[in-house]
């Protein structure tokens, strides 16, 4: 990636949590120019650094649920595996990890994307997966995803 964000970056993200806080306030909150502000938005917008999303509880919306998958891969193939991960149907976001699992995803579910399909049809196309720890998220004040089915 290269590109590190800065204590002035920082601070604009932190204004930027709702995505329409307009720049002219935020420029007055972090002591910049708003014309500085948006410059530096879309230079991290560019960067592929910051992305400015909607975001949604999976609980609100009828049929839909979500769950923390972790899955332990063959060595040699925990890179190659994440980017399968990441591409399937219904992944919100996939990671590698330390600890018990190698990757760490979060996965959307609704009634035409159902667990048993993700398990029967998606995980096919996973090279290298020897085992899987799946987590149904059942609550929480905060929790919000970016929709993806």
């Amino acid at each position: 990636m290269g590109y590190k964000l800065d204590k002035a970056d920082i601070d604009i993200v932190r204004y930027l949590w709702d995505g329409r806080t307009p720049y002219s306030e935020i420029a007055g909150k972090v002591g910049l120019t708003t014309n500085t502000v948006r410059n530096r938005v879309n230079n991290m917008l560019e960067k592929g650094v910051l992305q400015i999303i909607s975001l949604v509880d999976p609980g609100a919306v009828e049929g839909h649920s979500s769950a923390f998958i972790g899955f332990k891969i063959v060595p040699q193939k925990v890179i190659k595996a994440g980017d399968q991960i990441a591409a399937l149907k219904g992944v919100v976001g996939a990671v590698t990890v330390t600890g018990r699992f190698d990757i760490m995803a979060v996965v959307m579910f609704n009634d035409k994307h159902s667990f048993t399909r993700f398990l029967n049809e998606e995980l096919q196309k996973v090279d290298g997966l020897l085992s899987m720890e799946t987590f149904f998220a059942v609550g929480g004040k905060t929790w919000q995803l970016r929709y993806v089915l």
